[in-house]
């Protein structure tokens, strides 16, 4: 079995649907036999049809499958598949076995939490006869991760893998093998386990293939990160510049947890988002001088005096208003919410004549809004909402700029250009307040090639 390498789960309904999945890139296939409407029909297939190992599993429900048989019955399908070229056999640690030729991993899955006697777990799973030791559970917390990767730091007498499942747990996932995890698990149309990443995200995305040891860890803290387009951005910067770091999500509501684990998880700097671009002060050491002014941080880097921040919001924000041509000296601006967003843009547009500020909950009288320039900085009408919009009807100003930038149009940007207004799109902002982020933690310049403004319509 090769170290490190990327599984591609099948959760197929028939055997036909097995052999029509996109697999390329995977290094292993793991064919998750409970999944079958009959998993008799296994019986029949050869899998040595792919030109990659395969890993048969049939689990059983009160394990977290679909198998509805007898650990008994269960073995025979393995059996089974082993017989039909199957090089591996995934089976609870408790049910250990020689199964013919085949190499076994025996597995605990935890679908609730992480236990604290994690270690303990592998430990047993390792006394087993099998050649391979996994664990896979639940992360509620950082503190979860954290405990995984100092698992996988140990040395183990056979191989391990070890998988955070859930949204928190992803960074074990794409950083996992690099840490000393045998396998990561990735899904071809639906995911087997829950915050499995996609086979195409974690190789075009997340460049799994790139990440190594001595990598460094970045990311976009915040919740939700889902929508997030910056992993694809950073990611890309990153290859075309032969940089040694990866840009991963890093959701996150307990602030106090993501701090206390964060470093100890590999984590060299990341973006701030949405809720946490005020909150995260508080557990920084120092703030460079234009986070300072607004207070808020959507940038953050680590340096031998603790945690940095920094606000490029601000810098974006002046890029996007001179790609429209538009000039804030003078001006009447109207800025619709009061979080980090709007502080940045309101920072960007010094020098207006008039600089208005409207909370979301407030009445949004088209007179309310009569401006030269209407700057959406709240999150209405970011994906999945995006058919929401803080301004409907009439818009009474010449230039409108949402920093919404998932959908790139949002509703609120096709009303604007309907009635003949200029718009700005947020993956303006977002372009160039990247590029500055780059330059932060990287400390050379950003490729200006990837960060462009019409990045994310490729």
């Amino acid at each position: 079995m090769r170290p490190g390498g990327l599984c591609a789960s099948l959760t197929p309904d028939s055997i036909d649907d097995v052999f029509s999945q996109d697999v390329v890139g995977a290094d292993y296939i793991e064919v998750r036999l409970d999944f079958l409407k009959d998993p008799q029909q296994a019986d029949h297939a050869r899998w040595d049809r792919f030109q990659v190992p395969v890993i048969a599993t049939c689990r059983g429900v009160d394990r977290g499958g679909r198998f509805k048989g007898s650990v008994a019955e269960e073995g025979r399908i393995l059996d089974t598949a082993v017989a039909n070229g199957a090089k591996f056999v995934d089976i609870d640690y408790q049910y250990v076995r020689k199964f013919g030729s085949a190499e076994v991993i025996a597995s605990y899955h935890n679908f609730d939490h992480t236990p604290p006697d994690l270690e303990s777990t592998i430990e047993q799973a390792c006394a087993t006869s099998a050649q391979i030791a996994k664990v896979a559970t639940h992360v509620n917390r950082w503190a979860d991760n954290r405990r995984i990767f100092e698992a996988l730091s140990r040395k183990w007498n056979k191989p391990v893998i070890a998988t955070g499942m859930g949204d928190l747990g992803q960074i074990t996932r794409i950083a996992g093998p690099s840490r000393g995890s045998f396998l990561s698990y990735a899904f071809s149309s639906n995911e087997s386990a829950p915050g499995q990443i996609s086979l195409k995200e974690m190789l075009d995305v997340y460049k799994f293939r790139r990440i190594k040891e001595s990598t460094k860890l970045l990311g976009v803290l915040g919740m939700p990160v889902g929508h997030s387009k910056s992993p694809v951005l950073h990611n890309r910067a990153f290859e075309a510049s032969k940089m040694d770091f990866a840009y991963v999500k890093l959701p996150a509501n307990d602030l106090d947890d993501f701090f206390e684990n964060a470093r100890q998880c590999g984590i060299e700097g990341f973006s701030v988002t949405i809720p946490h671009k005020v909150a995260v002060i508080p557990f920084l050491s120092r703030l460079e001088k234009e986070a300072a002014g607004i207070g808020a941080v959507n940038t953050v880097s680590h340096s031998s005096g603790g945690w940095v921040g920094d606000n490029t919001d601000i810098h974006g924000v002046r890029v996007a208003l001179r790609s429209a041509g538009f000039s804030p000296f003078g001006k009447k601006i109207i800025v619709l919410g009061r979080g980090g967003g709007a502080k940045a843009a309101q920072a960007a547009v010094e020098g207006a004549a008039e600089i208005l500020s409207r909370s979301r909950s407030e009445d949004m009288d088209p007179k309310l809004l009569d401006c030269d320039l209407l700057i959406n900085a709240t999150p209405v009408g970011m994906f999945p909402n995006v058919d929401e919009s803080l301004v409907d009807g009439t818009i009474l100003a010449d230039f409108v700029f949402d920093m919404v930038y998932n959908p790139p149009m949002t509703r609120l940007l096709r009303n604007a250009q309907a009635q003949g207004k200029t718009i700005i799109q947020g993956t303006t902002m977002l372009a160039a307040q990247a590029a500055r982020q780059f330059e932060i933690w990287t400390g050379v310049p950003a490729p200006a090639n990837v960060y462009s403004a019409d990045w994310s319509e490729e």
